[in-house]
């Protein structure tokens, strides 16, 4: 265990003196989180609304008639904050709504005295305080999408570089160990998966929203990059060594799909049906949510889902370590 420490530190420095993986560590997640949270601002297809109580399936119906409102049946007034909706109990008669769909409340009010046209009681708002923008949505899930773009990229990366230049001939007739040197590779994408989410946070907070910083997101953003990074190791561990770019194309085609088929910068519930479940429990979504639960709301995560990551992490560490090697056998 002595070389672990010596190792990551070594391949840190040598990898952060590089522009190239300065620009992927720092420049790629900014642009990332500048983009989406602006998209995230201006993209609204419709307004989610909630509705529970007496004859909520025909008012659901009559409210997604009118093509801005889209109305389940169902719900209760936490789905302000946590889905940016807004709930409707029909039979207290009372709007539930957060700041970021208050313009919309006036409309609503009226397709609902339309619906009641022969009661005089008017439906009551009361507006909710909610730090779930679309802002804080767009920046949570760009940090999880780096956690899983720095675990594989970064790992396969310096892994294929390392035998390109032959480092890893020199490495292998040290002392260091096969375990060693993936441990060291696991505290390096740890590092920079930090320092990445330091530039993420610094975007959002430009823009407005301040992150509830804890210990629990700090727990959720280092058991999500092992996460990633053993599955990294896994990859670079069963290509063969003279074609070892293959990783960095294995890398990408697994990237690219668990990075937009997720909820990282859409609910799932745009997604086509065949794709919705995949798009809402995918690893990538689960560690979102965890972000979100840790970052925007200050709460503790969804204990399931910590232990979904937990036992993902283990299996893809654990497989990792035994194909990863410095020395042939």
């Amino acid at each position: 265990m002595r070389n672990v420490i010596p190792t990551a530190v070594a391949i840190i420095k040598d990898n952060l003196r590089s522009r190239i993986t300065l620009g992927f560590v720092i420049i790629f997640p900014l642009v990332l989180a500048f983009i989406f949270s602006l998209l995230g601002q201006a993209f609204q297809p419709h307004i989610t609304v909630y509705v529970a109580g007496n004859n909520s399936s025909e008012i659901a119906s009559y409210l997604n008639q009118s093509k801005l409102f889209i109305a389940y049946v169902g719900g209760n007034p936490s789905y302000v904050t946590l889905y940016n909706a807004i709930f409707v109990n029909s039979t207290s008669k009372v709007i539930y709504y957060s700041q970021l769909t208050s313009n919309y409340i006036p409309l609503l009010q009226s397709y609902l005295s339309l619906y009641y046209f022969h009661e005089q009681t008017p439906f009551t708002p009361q507006e909710t305080i909610t730090r779930a923008t679309p802002v804080a949505y767009e920046i949570s899930g760009v940090v999880g999408v780096i956690t899983l773009s720095n675990g594989l990229f970064g790992v396969t990366g310096v892994g294929s570089g390392y035998y390109r230049d032959k480092l890893v001939e020199r490495l292998a007739s040290s002392p260091i160990r096969d375990y060693e040197w993936v441990l060291a590779l696991m505290i390096y994408e740890v590092v920079i998966t930090i320092l990445s989410s330091i530039a993420i946070l610094v975007v959002g907070a430009l823009m407005g929203f301040l992150p509830d910083l804890g210990l629990s997101f700090l727990a959720g953003l280092v058991l999500g990059t092992l996460m990633f990074s053993g599955l990294g190791a896994a990859i670079l561990g069963l290509t063969p060594k003279e074609k070892v770019f293959l990783s960095n194309i294995v890398a990408n085609f697994l990237v690219l799909p668990l990075m937009f088929i997720s909820n990282a910068f859409f609910s799932p519930s745009l997604f086509p049906s065949f794709l919705k479940a995949f798009a809402e429990y995918q690893p990538v979504s689960l560690l979102n949510d965890v972000v979100r639960e840790t970052l925007v709301f200050g709460e503790l995560p969804n204990p399931v889902y910590l232990v979904v990551i937990f036992v993902l992490t283990v299996i893809f560490l654990g497989i990792g370590s035994r194909l990863l090697r410095l020395r042939e056998v």
